[in-house]
């Protein structure tokens, strides 16, 4: 009796077990032939997400890149220089004297204005020579008083043309004494 009891226990015990292994063996007979496609399937699927993410960072990164360095290419284009005669001039005070050549930077593209310089050259020449024997050695020793006087050089070849403005005043030769 008590061996036909402890088989009955164990059959109950095996039947209580053995009620989620139809149900799993159900589940896995469904899935059965799709679990190695499926996940195969998830794998790429985080593969390809993962080279995405990395491609647009990396890949967004060197647009920006792209877009600033054009950017700054723009800013740097260089106009067209047109070189004034050279200058000698006695500075105020008549002790010293200035000896310069300059050049002036326009718009390359503003063929216009070139012309007008080219035209107007003993007008600017005059402009320019009546500027700086108005200065004393004082003046312009440092560089911030010759940043002054391009402004100021600018400035009045501007007030001469016509067809646009110069770009920037550029002092090729620059002596004092």
């Amino acid at each position: 009796m008590a061996v036909e009891q402890a088989v009955s226990e164990v059959r109950e015990v095996s039947q209580v077990e053995a009620v989620p292994e139809p149900q799993k063996a159900g589940l896995m007979s469904k899935l059965g032939g799709l679990k190695i496609p499926i996940i195969i399937l998830v794998v790429v699927l985080l593969a390809v997400g993962t080279a995405l993410v990395v491609t647009k960072a990396v890949g967004g990164g060197s647009k920006e890149k792209e877009a600033s360095e054009k950017k700054a290419k723009k800013e740097v284009v260089i106009g067209k220089f047109i070189t004034l005669d050279a200058f000698t001039v006695n500075l105020a005070g008549g002790q010293n004297y200035l000896q310069t050549v300059i050049a002036l930077e326009l718009d390359s593209k503003n063929v216009e204005l070139e012309t007008e310089v080219k035209e107007r050259k003993p007008q600017i020449n005059d402009a320019v020579l009546t500027i700086l024997s108005a200065k004393s050695i004082d003046a312009i020793a440092d560089n911030e008083g010759r940043e002054k006087l391009k402004e100021e050089i600018k400035k009045s070849v501007d007030s001469l043309l016509g067809y646009g403005k110069i770009e920037r005043v550029y002092f090729t030769t620059f002596i004092m004494q």
